[in-house]
């Protein structure tokens, strides 16, 4: 039987896991990556990657009061982060404010599923 406390640990790491595979790929040259090529393709990508982000966090933080309103400026400040580097470091990739959108209302769609289906 697991415990509650090593269910919680499961969902921590697969929330940094996550969280540093997210990161790298969003600071990877695109011509390394193979990327869908429909229209709206990388908007969509975009909305589900942050969706996951912020869903497996509040699996990993379920008890923190506050939790969803604090993940979600994370979440938003944390696309824009990685947009701007982006934008000015990584060479091969440009930051782009409609992902930036995308990243956000992926996350804010992850908080309403939480809030709507309590799937913890």
């Amino acid at each position: 039987m697991i415990t509650k406390k090593a269910s919680n640990l499961k969902y921590k790491i697969l929330a940094a896991g996550y969280t540093i595979w997210l990161t790298a790929i969003s600071l990877t040259p695109l011509d390394s990556l193979d990327l869908p090529s429909f229209k709206f393709a990388d908007k969509i990508v975009h909305f589900f990657l942050y969706f996951f982000l912020a869903l497996f966090w509040m699996l990993a933080l379920p008890k923190i009061k506050q939790t969803l309103n604090r993940l979600l400026i994370i979440i938003i400040l944390w696309g824009i982060f990685i947009e701007v580097l982006q934008e000015y470091f990584i060479p091969g990739r440009t930051g782009d404010v409609f992902d930036a959108i995308a990243n956000t209302f992926g996350g804010l769609f992850a908080i309403l599923f939480y809030r709507y289906f309590r799937v913890c």
